[in-house]
């Protein structure tokens, strides 16, 4: 495999080939006991004859059990994948290798009994059929090929040179022929497989690079507004179903607007930076949510987190922000910012939104109180004399 498939997709393509030489294996057990019965039934009065009768009743049994087994690994396989999501491929092979063995033997059995001699011909010539049809359905693994073919035909063409037939050595030849022309032809087929198995990953992952593109925001990296806006209101769901505490930090950099005017937009551009390294070295849980939600304006959302430890959090946070420096031609500037946080036990009466405005609310009131504070939603809704954010960022 690792000829064809880049490294990185080796464990997801050695999945897919074992579900796919599961589902080709079905189609296979059906045409495996076809072609016994088409060796068997079109002369009925010649197979269960005597003295041929007892034979041909103890091979078909054979056939029939060694294709059951077949079939009990592929439902085993099935199995283990849908309860436990593994892809044990060996309960594949083992199946594999019990109905070609099982083919194998019964053919030689035929060969070698004196009174069998009439369906030598029809007995190769079926086994040759099942060889071709295993490497449709085998080809994608070169394993589970050689363990089909050698038990398959193996065990006939020494059982046809044993007996010394008249055409035995051509015979055998033919069968020689045949497991190395199926093999070589094998390779053109897995080649295409993994081929066709390689570029429909890449273009899943191209697409899912694409699509994790569209949710950041370009500049600090972060996510953006509209993949914030369906985040919160899955973890909102989330904690209502397990009953469990959810906050939010909203942050706006102090002043930001004058930064800008007097020190440019790429100097605004390295503080909104900087801002985002603090947040990803402060909060680096899986299940935080950060998010650049407006030209200085930034969220963190902290799932399971308490209003208690939301506020130490977001101290943390301020203290930090302050450190940061951003030096320029004429002066190194300095930022501070206003934090507002918010924390909800959700219920099916709240909703994110609610959290999003309480938190809004908290962030008006630490910009009115001086700025690089720290402020906590209130138990309603309102503060006395508050009726809404200030638009101005300065």
């Amino acid at each position: 495999m690792k000829r064809y498939v880049d490294e990185r997709f080796i464990p997801i393509a050695t999945q897919q080939l074992y579900q796919d030489l599961a589902t080709r294996s079905f189609p296979g057990v059906i045409f495996y006991m076809a072609v016994w019965a088409a060796l068997i039934l079109p002369k009925a009065e010649y197979f269960f004859a005597e003295p041929r009768i007892h034979t041909t009743l103890i091979l078909t049994a054979i056939i029939s059990a060694s294709a059951i087994t077949r079939l009990l690994c592929i439902y085993t396989f099935r199995i283990q994948f849908k309860n436990h999501n593994t892809c044990n491929g060996n309960i594949l092979l083992l199946g594999v290798i019990i109905s070609s063995l099982a083919w194998g033997l019964c053919s030689a059995q035929l060969i070698m009994t004196a009174s069998f001699q009439d369906a030598i011909a029809s007995t190769m010539i079926a086994g040759a059929g099942l060889c071709a049809g295993g490497l449709a359905s085998l080809a994608p693994s070169r394993r589970f090929l050689i363990c089909f073919l050698v038990p398959m035909l193996i065990p006939s063409s020494i059982a046809i040179l044993l007996v010394g037939h008249p055409f035995s050595a051509s015979y055998a030849a033919l069968s020689g022929l045949l497991l190395c022309g199926l093999y070589g032809i094998s390779g053109i087929q897995r080649r295409e497989y993994f081929n066709a198995l390689e570029s429909q990953y890449e273009l899943e992952e191209k697409s899912d690079q694409l699509a994790e593109l569209n949710t950041l925001d370009p500049l600090t990296g972060l996510k953006n507004k509209r993949f914030f806006d369906e985040k919160m209101t899955d973890e909102f769901n989330r904690a209502i179903r397990d009953n469990s505490p959810i906050s939010l930090i909203l942050i706006d950099l102090d002043h930001f607007k004058k930064v800008n005017d007097l020190h440019g937009h790429l100097v605004g551009d390295e503080c909104l930076k900087e801002m985002s390294r603090a947040l990803k070295a402060k909060f680096n849980r899986a299940i935080d949510t950060l998010a650049r939600v407006g030209g200085e304006e930034f969220a963190v959302l902290l799932p399971t987190i308490h209003q208690d430890q939301a506020m130490a959090l977001a101290d943390k946070l301020r203290k930090q922000i302050e450190q940061i420096s951003i030096s320029c031609e004429d002066c190194d500037v300095s930022l501070t910012a206003s934090l507002g946080v918010s924390t909800l036990y959700p219920s099916e009466e709240s909703s994110a939104q609610e959290l999003f405005k309480r938190a809004d609310l908290a962030l008006y009131e630490a910009k009115r109180l001086g700025r690089n504070q720290v402020a906590r939603a209130p138990a309603t809704d309102d503060y006395s004399g508050v009726t809404g954010r200030s638009t101005s960022s300065c």
